[in-house]
């Protein structure tokens, strides 16, 4: 079990490297890197432990800290200066690398091809925000969620990550909201396995085809339909 001290030290990684950001997106607001808000690294500081198995799609800070905090770290990103940026900050600030990987392919060629290894314990989406993106990779990343395991999402203003968010993952009582706020969420899985699956096995949506009347019926178990059809004779 993580003691406190650990926490603590996660807790400072992320106060040191919001201070002095790594220089990665010059177009950010910040000048320096696109990133969340700061109780987002704070929150994914309490989910993990050193040796953690974790993934992220998009490179930025959280990588940094994904490093500091000695996860085994997979990095999903089309883009290999980012990758070098963030090796260089890392270098510059002392921090080991050794269990920080890259996987430099967009996330829909990069994910479906990850085969094996360890259950993940967290799963940030933070890469391409363009639909159906955020979707591919909570499919294909989330997927990977040991039961117990952690989903992030960043960016919920947009509708390509809201949507999937609020249209399934708030249904499912497979997924359990740990946290949200009206730029990232936070969910814990109560499942495990691939989420590939058919429609009947995801009862929280109605059919359409069906009227009130029609739905009502089909609960009825089928043995109580036979009693009645006898009844009545039909």
């Amino acid at each position: 079990m993580d003691g406190e001290g650990e926490v603590d030290e996660r807790m400072r990684w992320v106060e040191r490297v919001l201070a002095s950001p790594p220089l990665i997106h010059p177009d950010a607001p910040n000048g320096a890197v696109w990133s969340t808000e700061p109780d987002c690294y704070r929150f994914m500081a309490d989910q993990v432990a050193r040796g953690s198995h974790t993934l992220e799609t998009g490179i930025g800070l959280s990588t940094v800290l994904f490093a500091a905090w000695g996860c085994d770290h997979l990095a999903v990103s089309p883009y290999r200066y980012e990758a070098d940026r963030i090796l260089e900050y890392c270098s510059d600030m002392g921090i080991h690398t050794h269990s920080l990987r890259f996987d430099i392919r967009p996330s829909d060629v990069a994910l479906p091809a990850l085969v094996g290894g360890e259950p993940l314990d967290l799963v940030f989406i933070d890469g391409c925000h363009g639909f159906p993106m955020p979707i591919i990779d909570w499919f294909y990343g989330a997927g990977r969620l040991r039961r117990g395991g952690t989903v992030v999402f960043d960016d919920l203003a947009l509708p390509q990550v809201f949507t999937p968010v609020d249209t399934f993952l708030e249904r499912d009582r497979r997924w359990l909201r740990l946290e949200r706020t009206g730029k990232w969420a936070a969910y814990r899985r109560l499942s495990e396995g691939p989420l590939a699956e058919m429609e009947m096995d995801q009862e929280f949506y109605p059919d359409p085809r069906l009227t009130p009347w029609r739905r009502a019926k089909d609960r009825v178990p089928l043995n109580v339909k036979r009693t009645v059809r006898h009844v009545i004779g039909i």
